[in-house]
């Protein structure tokens, strides 16, 4: 977002939050430091103005905010100052909104980027490892400790990093590059090949990655692939959309005469101008609504529809954002709105049969979702919404329907793979799942996620012969060496039982359900109990998943959880 709209919307968003909290105020001042005032005497007088204006509205609210709210204050305080070049004050200031909301990840992601604006590399490393136990979806959080990872010659700490994400997200290609990166340093030439080639496949105009695929072609000796590459290398990089990250930098307006470039600028951290004006207001609010930054994406998106009041896209996303603050029946209007400017527009329609769904009204969303799917056959989210659907009620083999289109258009989707052995292995039918399964390795041996999967119905599914059953110890022991995730930890436990080796199995369920508690992830102890159980017992799982299982019993869609009142 530019300084400009940043700063005055300070006043506004301090102003909106205190409408909601002052009756509730006391006394916060025990769990803060105060935040010097900088001397703005060096700055241009018109933003030195805007800064010292926001600074006194900021004071005059402050005594009416209580918790998340005055944290969040105190946080658009600090990206204030440090897109103004005062580190010391931003920090102060972002150790408040941390002292305040502790576990919300944002301000201490943000405190880490101000350490490393302040050259304190150590420091942001701990802030970035801190925010990444809290946080392992935000991809800019991750790639900050991946780099921190690096600069400390951690390199497997960093490759782990990038493997968990990348089997969870395998359309990323932020991660796919990084990853490739890696192993190149690494010298695993191999992967770093096919990890770039599948970050530029999925984003073409990434063409400086040519210049690390011609180094891993170098590396294992094929002169002419590593020719052909470096001919193409230019100066294109996915981009890592971070709205937090752009917020505490100073954004670029046009070059005036003897301007500083870019990059020179103070506080500068490799965001520049183009970065920016890539971040259009849709890219930006769907940024802050995956950081449940509502407030702020209302106010982006209400500027952004002043001008362009009948905008499909940017009324869905208000649908969403509203949606994931539990404020569905304005969601639905959003929504409804959205269809109504475009009615041929596939995300406005798949968007509305979301809420429509969350409304607990499947038998509309199912409509709405199909009328999304003949719009755009191809597109992912309308297809997997619907097929959870399916299979949330029962309906396995039309759920498998739904999750196999999203296959046959995207091969590497780890997700609707997953899903559909889970439907057809609940159908009864995994056998069928095998042969699929089996199908897609062909084309895609290396495939872990693929793997996985075929560990899991081989050492379940009952027309499974011995030297399957053997074949998927062998997978199972191979890719657990890889990745101590939950999921791949409970497959290879369902092969050694499956070999009749149930002390192990019991050993490395048992390290399963560590690796959740670890990573926060308590809700899914239960079906991983349930597997546990039955390994004690001796007695071998009939199904892929346990019956309580996600996989097999798709949660209905709902607005994102609360924050814990403390």
């Amino acid at each position: 977002m530019s300084k400009s709209k940043s700063l005055k919307s300070l006043a506004a968003l301090v102003a909106s939050i205190a409408f909601f909290f002052a009756p509730h105020a006391f006394a916060a001042e025990a769990l803060v430091k105060p935040v010097p005032v900088p001397d703005l005497s060096k700055l241009p007088p018109a933003q030195a103005e805007e800064l010292r204006q926001s600074r006194i509205e900021f004071e005059k609210i402050r005594p009416t905010l209580v918790g998340d709210a005055l944290a969040q204050g105190y946080a658009m305080m600090g990206a204030a100052y440090a897109r103004s070049g005062f580190y010391a004050e931003s920090a102060v200031a972002f150790d408040d909104s941390i002292a305040l909301m502790p576990d919300d990840s944002r301000w201490i992601y943000a405190r880490g980027i101000v350490a490393r604006m302040q050259k304190q590399n150590t420091e942001a490393q701990g802030y970035f490892e801190q925010a990444l136990t809290l946080n392992q979806e935000y991809l800019p959080i991750r790639i900050a400790v991946v780099n921190a990872r690096i600069e400390k010659g951690d390199l497997e700490g960093a490759r782990k990093l990038l493997t968990d994400f990348v089997a969870a997200n395998p359309k990323e290609p932020v991660a796919l590059a990084m990853a490739g990166d890696v192993a190149l340093r690494q010298k695993r030439y191999a992967d770093a090949i096919d990890a770039t080639n599948r970050a530029l496949a999925i984003d073409p105009k990434a063409t400086k990655l040519y210049g690390q695929l011609a180094d891993a072609y170098t590396g294992v000796g094929n002169a002419k692939a590593a020719a052909d590459a470096r001919a193409k290398v230019g100066d294109g990089m996915p981009a890592l959309g971070d709205p937090i990250g752009l917020g505490l930098v100073q954004v670029q307006l046009p070059a005036q005469p003897n301007a500083a470039k870019p990059d020179a600028q103070p506080g500068s951290t490799g965001v520049n101008a183009a970065a920016a004006r890539s971040l259009t207001p849709e890219r930006e609010a769907a940024f802050l609504l995956a950081t449940k930054q509502y407030d702020v994406a209302r106010q982006k998106l209400d500027s952004a529809l002043r001008n362009r009041p009948n905008d499909a896209e940017l009324l869905a996303i208000y649908a969403r954002v509203e949606a994931a603050d539990g404020n569905l029946a304005q969601a639905k209007t959003r929504a409804q709105a959205a269809v109504t400017a475009n009615p041929n527009a596939p995300a406005a329609q798949f968007v509305f049969g979301l809420v429509l769904e969350m409304m607990s009204d499947d038998r509309a969303a199912q409509l709405v979702y199909e009328k999304a799917i003949s719009l755009d056959p191809k597109a992912p989210e309308p297809q997997m919404a619907l097929a959870n659907l399916l299979m949330r009620t029962g309906r396995y083999d039309e759920a498998a329907t739904r999750y196999r289109a999203v296959t046959q258009v995207d091969k590497t989707n780890g997700e609707a793979w997953t899903r559909l052995v889970a439907a057809e292995s609940a159908a009864g039918k995994c056998d069928a799942a095998i042969r699929d399964i089996n199908g897609a390795l062909a084309k895609d041996a290396r495939n872990g996620i693929l793997m996985e999967l075929f560990v899991r119905v081989t050492s379940t599914c009952p027309a499974s012969h011995a030297e399957e059953k053997r074949m998927a110890l062998d997978y199972g022991g191979k890719i657990y060496q890889q990745s101590d995730a939950a999921p791949v930890g409970e497959a290879y436990a369902l092969a050694q039982a499956a070999n009749g080796k149930w002390d192990d199995a019991v050993k490395t369920q048992q390290a399963a359900m560590f690796v959740l508690v670890r990573n926060g992830r308590r809700n899914d102890l239960p079906a991983y109990r349930d597997f546990l159980q039955q390994f004690q017992a001796h007695k071998m799982p009939d199904h892929p998943w346990a019956p309580m299982s996600e996989v097999l019993r798709p949660e209905r869609p709902g607005p994102d959880p609360k924050p814990i009142a403390k």
